[in-house]
Order: structure tokens, then C-alpha cells, then sequence
């Protein structure tokens, strides 16, 4: 999809570059990452997501452009400045990045983020779920350079079923895995998307997951270790962090 572009957003603490009329990117002012929406072929062909075949990428239109950098801009502002310097540098976001199949993100390496755009049923952008995939593929990332910090033999010591007992894709909440100690059936699929499937929903209010925690001991352990995992990335992202977020008090 190719097309000149003509667009001004207002968006805080994000700036606006176009480069040949075709390639969109902002830069964030707070991490210094950069967004993109649109890239010309020929301006990064190096890129894997341009040229290689495991990617054929389709660009969002133009008119989600605002909506989709708004939640962007909101998803990245709930991490402190000193942990997107170190691992948040390039987001890159189309409608499709893969060839037709429902990989929704995935980190690589060098080369940044991807994310494919969620839509509900009426046509608009699923601004929640975009919110939750960009958390879940940081997530990932923390854990990959920075994993030394969690305590992964305490986490585990919540589960009752080992890694691999249920292999599904479904992200849904599942109330019957709730004193398992996992919050989805994806979950359980190994250590680090159990890891990442909590972690996208400590950054977002989803009052689901909340009650889940609440009312169960083994979601609430790890929802200790989980805090004090990001305490040590930086202190200020401490358990008081997450629950003033979100609004959250828990029963006594």
C-alpha cells in the first residue's frame, strides 16, 4: 500500500517526521523511540519486516493513524524513562506483518517491535487489546536482558500444572486454571508466556484479572513477585505503582 501523505497529530510528548512522503515516524520524546506507521520500500529495505519472506507487511490506513499512536504514545508512558532507554528503541505497527497468519507481536532483536493492529467487529481499532500486546512483547524483552531480577523458582512454586500440560493459543481469562495458579490456558504454554500473560495485565485495568488476583492465593503471589521483579528494573515501578495505575485496593 502506497500513498503520499499529508498528516498533522497532536499528540504530547511525541513529534512528527515524514521522510520521501512516505515513510511515517514519530519520535517519542520520553524514551527516544521511534514509531512507525508507514515505511517506504526503499527507505529501509535492511529491514527483515521489508524484505525478507517470512514478513509481507500491510500498512494500517491513514485514518486509525491518530488512534493508533494515542494508545502508543499511553502504553509507553507507563514505564519510567530509564527502562525505555534501555529497551524500547523501534515499534513498528501495520495490519498484518506475517503473511496472513494471527501472530499479533513479536520482538527482533536489532530491529525492534512488531505489532499487528487488533479491530473489534464494527471496523475501529481495539485500542485495549493493541494496549495489552504491546505490554505482553516488552515483557518479553525485559525478561530476555534483564531476567536475573525475577524470582522464577518462587513464581513457579504457585503452579500446579507444569509448562506444556496445555498447549492453546486461547488468551481469554480461564477461572478454572485461577487456583493453578495461571491466568489463561496460553499460560501454560511455558515460563516466559506465563510470564508475559501476567505481566500485560498489571499495566492495564481490566477488572477480571483484578477480582482474579484478589480472591486468589496463588495469582496474588505472583502478583508479588511480579512487582517486586519490576522494582528492581526501577524503583519507582514498585507494587504502590501498579495498584495506584489501576485504581486497585485489595480486599483485607
Amino acid at each position: 500500500m502506497k500513498y503520499l501523505v499529508s498528516i498533522a497529530i497532536l499528540v504530547t510528548g511525541l513529534s512528527t517526521t515524514l521522510l520521501q512522503a512516505q515513510t511515517i515516524k514519530w519520535e517519542d520524546s520520553l524514551s527516544q523511540a521511534t514509531v512507525y506507521l508507514h515505511i517506504d520500500a526503499e527507505d529501509f529495505k535492511e529491514h527483515p519486516h521489508r524484505s525478507s519472506a517470512a514478513y509481507d507487511v500491510i500498512e494500517t490506513p491513514a485514518e486509525f493513524h491518530e488512534t493508533i499512536l494515542s494508545i502508543t504514545n499511553k502504553t509507553l508512558r507507563k514505564y519510567t524513562s530509564d527502562v525505555l532507554d534501555r529497551h524500547v528503541e523501534k515499534l513498528y505497527l501495520y495490519d498484518q506483518f506475517d503473511k496472513g497468519n494471527d501472530l499479533m507481536g513479536v520482538y527482533r532483536g536489532k530491529h525492534g517491535f512488531l505489532f499487528a493492529i487488533p479491530y473489534l467487529d464494527n471496523g475501529q481499532v481495539d485500542t485495549l487489546d493493541l494496549e495489552r500486546v504491546i505490554h505482553h512483547e516488552i515483557s518479553h524483552r525485559l525478561q530476555m536482558f534483564e531476567g536475573k531480577g525475577f524470582d522464577l523458582k518462587s513464581w513457579k512454586k504457585n503452579n500446579t500444572l507444569k509448562y506444556g500440560e496445555i498447549k492453546s493459543n486461547n488468551r481469554d481469562f480461564a477461572p478454572d486454571l485461577y487456583d493453578k495458579g495461571f491466568i489463561n490456558k496460553y499460560a501454560v504454554m511455558n515460563k516466559f508466556e506465563d510470564f508475559a500473560a501476567f505481566a500485560e495485565n498489571i499495566f492495564i485495568n481490566k477488572p477480571a484479572f483484578w477480582n482474579a488476583i484478589d480472591s486468589h492465593t496463588a495469582l496474588r503471589n505472583k502478583f508479588e513477585i511480579i512487582c517486586e521483579y519490576y522494582e528492581s528494573l526501577d524503583p519507582i515501578m514498585n507494587r504502590d505503582y501498579f495498584l495506584e495505575m489501576n485504581g486497585v485496593t485489595f480486599s483485607p
